[in-house]
């Protein structure tokens, strides 16, 4: 019997990812003193993860457009 290849997952819907993410979010939050309402860090962290890929994306387009040779 043979095991199939787990589905392909982007890396914006890894639970690593947004799990760090949202670590980070909650850890910042405690440094500051402040209380998060459940839920917030999550919410937080999945907004944080697609404002870094949105803005990698628009740097990706940016730099191609200003490329002078083609993709090869």
């Amino acid at each position: 019997m043979t095991n199939p290849l787990p589905p392909d997952k982007p890396a914006i819907r890894s639970l690593t990812l947004r799990s760090a993410a949202m670590i980070a979010v909650a850890a910042a939050a405690d440094r500051l003193g402040l209380v998060l309402p459940e839920g917030a860090a999550q919410e937080i962290a999945g907004a944080f993860v697609d404002l870094i890929v949105t803005l990698g994306l628009i740097g990706v387009a940016i730099g191609r457009a200003r490329a002078r040779t083609p993709i090869v």
